[in-house]
């Protein structure tokens, strides 16, 4: 984002321009006016100073029918200014130094620069690179190019490079005849993964630990053949997208013409799962790297997202030419989770199509700076692909094919159920059979076909989830049939709607309203859910044994053993315990105080 205002005075033999403003929200302006005055020859430009957030660049030249000469000098200049010409670059530090070229007319240009840049870094949308000086002294002469380049980061060098173009030829413009000239380049480096990594504006896999690169150009720039090795014992490689952590990196690789090609790569994933493979980097320049990757998992967690995870073993595939890319695999998913209802953040935010007029013919579209990587996955889960949310709390199998983006993705096909519950009003239910389809649509939004089971004195009732993961259509059936408000009463609190307390009352009108559709007040729920409890109720008060209106707070500890407790705060207390032995025995005991002892056990049987 900028906003500049200039003022420029014309006349015949001379231009003086002032200007000021701000760039990314950041001052800037001329601190001595850009003045252009007409020569014998064309036109000069004297001294003239730019100053932006803290820095400062002076120009002076001169364009000339004999001779074109440019002289910079730069003072703790902010890379950033570089956004300017090249979008989103997001590279950071400061430059000092000088700059100056000259080419004579029909000629080579001739030139030198000499700069230090402290903090080099770059952005990108997740990732900064850790900060390293750099220091860069080029010399252009008529038949050659030279080059030195040091690293320091925390005081210690890292890396040195240097690189020779030459014979330059005579044809063409600069740019070409650089590209076509014999190179003889070398780099060495020993440091941090993430420095390098990071400049490349990758941002899928980020990179870090020790590595030491050794590495020898030749060829021409337009064709480089590079020769040498990369090594690292310790590294390791995140992702911010998928939640993917690989550690005790291990990889051993190889330059080759304009690749970079890993023989042998072994990593564990954070469940001390592994992961091995091989593949090659391309370096296309400016286009970026691009990458070729053929790993096997073996029992690893490589997703790991508040919505979705897994652990998985089979072939994966990953494949970039630089912008974006497709991760590809047939899985076998080890152990995997799906939370329902999480895809409602993603759906919330619409995807503008904007189209704009009055456009410049000549504009050059840019192309996007950040290409979302493709999923193409086919995965298989014979059980553990536990789905949660919702109520849910349950264990299927599946045959899945995975699409769309890792920030988006899609899912299509079926899942089947293992085993589980269903928790509806703060009560619990075995499910006995269920469906998910998966329609391969963004957000994930699958339909539900699940029945559950619900275990009631003088009935047999059934509950029905239906509809879609992000609606879900709840229904309620018993035999002999009753009425909707008083199933739910017998499920809920295991007795008529006649014989409810108040607070009762106010959690079954709440349960009656969430099936409908509605909100509704039910503080009770919402203070049972952030304790973490299965149930929670208010019981009256009864005089004949000595008890005042009390709250009950019960959790099952097992499928099969429920625990309550029972206190008035004033003196009264007791624990109850119930023991389901088949869904028609049950084993109850309850124990008291209010200045005594009792206990009792009782055998429940419904009929």
């Amino acid at each position: 984002l900028f906003d500049l205002q200039g003022e420029a005075q014309v006349e015949p033999d001379s231009i003086r321009l002032s200007a000021k403003g701000t760039i990314d929200k950041r001052p800037i302006r001329l601190t001595r006016a850009a003045l252009v005055t007409r020569t014998a020859e064309g036109w000069r430009l004297s001294p003239a100073t730019i100053s932006y957030a803290g820095g400062s660049l002076q120009l002076a030249g001169e364009l000339g029918g004999e001779s074109t000469h440019v002289e910079a000098r730069m003072q703790t200049l902010p890379l950033s200014l570089l956004d300017i010409a090249y979008d989103n670059l997001g590279l950071g530090g400061m430059a000092t130094g000088s700059l100056s070229y000259a080419q004579p007319q029909g000629g080579p240009p001739t030139g030198k620069a000499e700069l230090r840049i402290r903090g080099l870094s770059r952005s990108g949308l997740s990732l900064s690179s850790r900060p390293v000086d750099v220091g860069v002294n080029v010399a252009l002469t008529p038949d050659r190019l030279a080059t030195r380049m040091l690293f320091v980061a925390d005081g210690r060098t890292i890396g040195r490079g240097q690189a020779l173009l030459t014979p330059l030829g005579r044809e063409g413009g600069l740019v070409s005849r650089l590209n076509a000239a014999p190179l003889f380049a070398q780099l060495r480096y020993a440091g941090t993964a993430d420095t390098l990594w990071r400049l490349t504006g990758v941002e899928i896999v980020d990179i870090g630990g020790p590595v030491s690169v050794s590495a020898d150009m030749r060829g021409t720039l337009a064709n480089p053949q590079i020769s040498g090795q990369l090594a690292t014992d310790n590294a390791t490689i995140n992702s911010a997208v998928t939640g993917m952590r690989l550690r005790s990196v291990k990889a051993q690789g190889r330059f080759s013409g304009a690749q970079l090609v890993i023989n042998n790569f072994a990593a564990s994933a954070q469940n001390g799962g592994s992961v091995t493979g091989s593949g090659r980097f391309t370096f296309n320049g400016i286009a970026g790297v691009g990458m070729d990757l053929a790993l096997q998992a073996d029992n690893a967690a490589l997703l790991e997202r508040d919505d979705i995870a897994a652990t998985v073993t089979g072939p994966l595939t990953l494949k970039s030419n630089g912008a974006g890319g497709t991760i590809g695999g047939d899985l076998i998913l080890n152990r995997s989770r799906f939370t329902m209802g999480r895809a409602a953040a993603v759906a919330q935010i619409p995807e503008l199509r904007v189209v704009e007029i009055n456009r410049r013919g000549d504009e050059i579209e840019r192309p996007r700076t950040s290409v979302p990587w493709a999923l193409a996955v086919h995965a298989r889960a014979r059980n553990r692909l536990m789905v949660t949310g919702l109520g849910l709390d349950s264990e299927w199998r599946a045959d899945l094919d995975i699409g769309g983006t890792v920030t988006n993705p899609t899912i299509a096909g079926r899942a089947e159920l293992v085993r589980g519950g269903y928790e509806f009003a703060g009560r619990r239910f075995d499910l006995r059979e269920g469906r998910i389809q998966f329609d391969g649509k963004t957000p994930v939004n699958p339909t539900l076909d699940i029945d559950a089971e619900a275990d009631v004195s003088d009935l047999s009732a059934t509950i029905h989830v239906g509809g879609t993961g992000l609606k879900p259509d709840i229904s309620f059936n018993s035999v002999p049939a009753l009425p909707q408000d008083e199933l739910l009463s017998r499920i809920l609190f295991g007795t008529s709607i006649t014989n409810l307390s108040a607070p009762e009352a106010l959690q079954l009108a709440s349960a009656v309203g969430s099936l409908q559709g509605e909100g509704g007040l039910d503080p009770i729920n919402a203070v049972r859910k952030a304790a973490g409890l299965d149930r929670l109720r208010i019981i009256a008060a009864d005089p004949t044994q000595g008890q005042g209106t009390s709250i009950a707070a019960g959790k099952y500890l097992t499928r099969k053993t429920y625990v309550e407790l029972i206190t008035d705060g004033q003196g009264y207390s007791a624990t109850r315990i119930e023991y389901q032995v088949t869904r028609w025995l049950s084993l109850l005991g309850a124990i008291s105080t209010l200045g005594r002892q009792s206990a009792n056990v009782r055998v429940s049987r419904d009929y």
